[in-house]
């Protein structure tokens, strides 16, 4: 397992194509943040909205339902709520 900003809820085992996707997606957030208005961004709330979509997709993940979306989608706010984490 990689290592998780501290605000992250925990995650199950997870594949390492989900952290391949995750390693992508924070190249993609640094930049967007690197260029970005700080004032238009936002990132107390980004870290909030990270957050419940984590955890909202991790409730699908263990329902099965389309966990493999879910999955895909839980990189990237992982990602994002790590560059956030990391910016702080």
């Amino acid at each position: 397992m990689q290592a998780l900003p501290p605000s992250c809820p925990p995650l199950p085992e997870l594949p390492p194509l989900f952290w391949t996707r995750v390693a992508e997606q924070i190249a993609y957030w640094q930049d967007f943040f690197a260029h970005s208005d700080p004032e238009e961004t936002h990132p107390d709330e980004m870290r909030k909205l990270c957050i419940s979509r984590i955890k909202a997709r991790l409730k699908r993940i263990y329902a099965g339902k389309n966990a493999g979306r879910a999955l895909f989608e839980l990189s990237d706010y992982v990602a994002c709520l790590t560059v956030i984490d990391s910016r702080n």
